[in-house]
């Protein structure tokens, strides 16, 4: 997959994850450009699990924020996620502004995708790839 200087992707086809991280804070411009090119990938993919690093990234604009909500509330319905993790900072205001966006994708996706917002990788990557649900994570192959 295609990565930018300031956004990192990857996916592992087995687990059927995307990881994305922003790598430093990016203006109106790259943090458009970085979601279009990931949601192409999400569309493209069998992912069932998106994993996004905020860690590195500063509050999106009003405008970015609506459009964000436009972007994967008409991009999600058509792909296979299920689950999305956001690794947040200690962020206040970002920490906001990612429960509002959750909040619209969830109603604008009729809850079919689960999100949870997490402090570190770790516990976000665990909580993707973990689960009882023969048709999600790591499970979704087994016999």
């Amino acid at each position: 997959m295609k990565s930018l200087p300031y956004f990192q992707v990857s996916y592992n086809a087995q687990q059927g994850l995307i990881s994305s991280q922003w790598l430093r804070v990016v203006n109106s411009y790259e943090y458009r450009q970085a979601l279009v090119n990931v949601c192409k990938q999400l569309q493209n993919s069998n992912a069932m699990c998106w994993l996004v690093d905020f860690s590195r990234v500063s509050t999106p604009n009003m405008s970015d924020q609506s459009w964000t909500i436009e972007l994967l509330g008409h991009s999600l319905p058509h792909t296979k996620l299920r689950k999305l993790a956001l690794v947040l900072p200690d962020d206040l205001f970002l920490e906001v502004v990612v429960e509002k966006v959750s909040d619209s994708l969830l109603s604008m996706t009729n809850n079919k995708v689960q999100i949870a917002h997490f402090a570190d990788s770790g516990a976000a990557q665990q909580w993707l790839v973990s689960c009882s649900d023969p048709d999600e994570g790591l499970f979704r192959n087994a016999s």
